[in-house]
């Protein structure tokens, strides 16, 4: 992967510790020496069995694997890891002991999720001991993602005669934006999605991409906010209609924050 790409994706585990982790983002201009930062003194110190997992392919529909990293400290001072960051949110990583005295081994663990990442990746693990911004060792996993032949499987959430990814979607407050919500055609038949569009204000599109749908086919709803200055709720209902189901049951949550 391009140093360019990880940029864009880059989520940070911050703190890590066996039981929790806590996930933040980084400000754009801590990552531009992302993907080769100097490293620590300890990392003369810190010994794996491999630095790199080229996993076997992986299906887009796959459940999530876990791997693992032997670490030693090889040093003759204890070790403590203070924290671990990975280059995607789909990609979390864990350590076992978070303290190494000298010979001591551990493992970290990281697991990955291929759901909506279709295609040829590799992902980083930037494990820290000391404080700073220089990391200890660098570790790489590399995988493929094969579309998969269920796109049900994609599609976990049911909704009437739909099935989609998600069910809520988010913008900013006076800020333009488009959001896409991927669905599933179910219904047996060719569809063109509606919404009730009197729970739309002015400053709110809908549309679906294509405009009609074949069964069994993958589209997309796309929601256009374009501010005008008016005053806005928080949160408004896109109510879909003729799945079959009640309004209760074939709504989409648009939130502004």
């Amino acid at each position: 992967m391009r140093p360019s790409a990880i940029i864009f994706i880059f989520c940070v585990l911050g703190m890590v510790l066996p039981a929790h982790a806590q996930i933040k983002i980084l400000p754009r201009e801590k990552l531009e020496a992302v993907d080769s930062p100097r490293l620590s003194d300890d990392s003369l110190t810190l010994e794996f069995d491999t630095r790199h997992i080229k996993a076997a392919p992986m299906k887009e529909d796959d459940s999530p694997k876990v791997f693992r990293y032997e670490m030693t400290n090889a040093g003759t001072d204890e070790i403590n890891v203070l924290r671990l960051q990975t280059t995607c949110s789909c990609f979390t990583a864990n350590v076992g002991q978070t303290t190494l005295k000298p010979g001591e081994k551990t493992v970290l663990t990281v697991r990955y999720d291929p759901k909506g990442h279709l295609g040829r990746f590799e992902h980083k693990v930037f494990v820290y001991t000391r404080p700073g911004t220089s990391p200890s060792a660098i570790l790489t996993f590399s995988v493929e993602v094969e579309s998969s032949s269920d796109k049900a499987g994609l599609y976990h959430i049911q909704m009437g005669t739909l099935r989609l990814r998600s069910t809520e979607v988010v913008f900013r407050k006076g800020q333009r934006g488009i959001e896409i919500l991927k669905f599933l055609n179910q219904s047996g038949k060719q569809m063109k999605l509606e919404c009730e569009r009197m729970f739309l204000p002015d400053e709110l599109k809908f549309e679906t991409r294509p405009a009609v749908v074949e069964d069994g086919c993958e589209a997309e709803i796309v929601l256009t906010y374009e501010p005008v200055g008016n005053e806005i709720r928080d949160e408004i209902p896109l109510i879909l209609k003729g799945l079959g189901v009640s309004p209760g049951k074939s709504t989409v949550k648009i939130r502004f924050e």
